[in-house]
């Protein structure tokens, strides 16, 4: 578990990423709409769960996970503060509390590298999302063979494809429905 320090030392690194790489822009990119159930795995300071939440609207929904209780507390009064009413927050690295096959796209920025068992987290996300949902990942710390490897090599998913900043996958025996 970071400490408060270290977890305000990566807000800070992830506002200043933010400023370069706008996170609705990323999102729109990677596909996300209007109305549309989205998760954010390890959201971190909440940059993304943020501009998801813009970008759902009223009639969509973002729940956002996180093991450190700072940044759940922190996005939960960022969201109120903003007025979003669709943003669920969770602490914690498993998302049980999210209903099976309700997400429509699940988010994976910057967390796969430190998975100590990226298969538990694979599997919790191919639970919850649709039978055409789409899971993007980026992560910058690691090449792209290996995530894409980390990623397919258990048979859940498959590759459907790369936007600019991420890459997609869908549930295995599926295929991507672009927008």
């Amino acid at each position: 578990m970071q400490r408060a320090f270290d977890f305000r030392m990566m807000s800070l690194e992830f506002r200043l990423r933010d400023l370069f790489r706008p996170p609705e822009g990323v999102l729109k990119e990677a596909g996300i709409r209007n109305g549309m159930a989205v998760l954010d795995f390890g959201c971190g300071p909440g940059g993304f769960s943020m501009a998801a939440a813009k970008l759902v609207g009223p009639a969509g929904l973002v729940y956002a996970s996180d093991i450190h209780p700072l940044a759940v507390k922190s996005l939960q009064r960022a969201a109120d503060k903003k007025g979003f009413r669709n943003m669920r927050t969770i602490l914690g690295d498993r998302v049980a509390d999210v209903p099976g096959g309700i997400v429509d796209m699940a988010l994976l920025y910057d967390v796969l590298h430190e998975l100590p068992d990226a298969s538990l987290v694979l599997r919790d996300l191919y639970r919850v999302l649709r039978p055409n949902g789409v899971l993007s990942i980026s992560d910058h710390h690691m090449k792209e063979t290996s995530l894409l490897s980390a990623i397919t090599r258990g048979g859940l998913f498959h590759s459907a494809g790369s936007t600019r900043w991420t890459f997609q996958f869908v549930k295995a025996g599926t295929s991507v429905v672009t927008a």
